[in-house]
């Protein structure tokens, strides 16, 4: 009888053991997959602050492009030709200044912005483009001075795109 309660003793012993290493493995398993699901969510999550952030940037700078444009009016309005071109050049020259930082943050929107906000931010960069070039030939003397107004709409239009586009769940993932 004494090896009898040996041999249970033993296998009891070794399934402790076995139920043990399998318990281990199940637990480091369901550690791994928990470590990498919080991972995956960190990322997702650093993603999403890092669209919002370029986004956000973008935005800035679509309104102090704006900004620049809310202006032109008045100087389209000068009646002295020689003064309204001069002033013209200036107001070209501060747009000119102001395009770099734009540039920069599409740039940005192109490198962390989604599909559909990427699509847009060219959409306004081509707006942009297409006022600077109408308010150039304005002041060239190539285009007449109603011709500014429809280009701005446009870059409005292309803004408001954008923003439709750049809000969350409005990206395609």
């Amino acid at each position: 009888m004494g090896d009898t309660s040996l041999w249970v003793a033993m296998v009891t012993a070794v399934t402790a053991i076995a139920a043990s290493w399998v318990t281990s493995r199940g637990n480091a398993r369901a550690a791994r997959v928990q470590a990498l699901a919080a991972a995956e969510a960190q990322h997702a999550a650093s993603r999403r602050d890092s669209m919002r952030t370029a986004h956000l940037a973008f935005i800035d700078q679509i309104n102090h492009m704006g900004a620049l444009y809310r202006r032109t009016p008045k100087l389209l309005e000068i009646v002295d030709p020689s003064d309204r071109s001069a002033a013209l050049d200036r107001h070209l020259d501060d747009l000119r200044a102001a395009y770099g930082e734009f540039h920069r943050q599409l740039n940005v929107v192109m490198l962390d912005g989604g599909c559909s906000s990427l699509t847009a931010a060219n959409a306004v960069h081509n707006a942009s483009t297409h006022v600077y070039k109408t308010l150039s030939n304005v002041a060239a003397g190539a285009q007449g001075a109603e011709e500014f107004a429809p280009a701005v709409r446009a870059y409005w239009d292309a803004a408001t795109a954008f923003l439709h586009a750049a809000r969350p769940g409005g990206e395609e993932h």
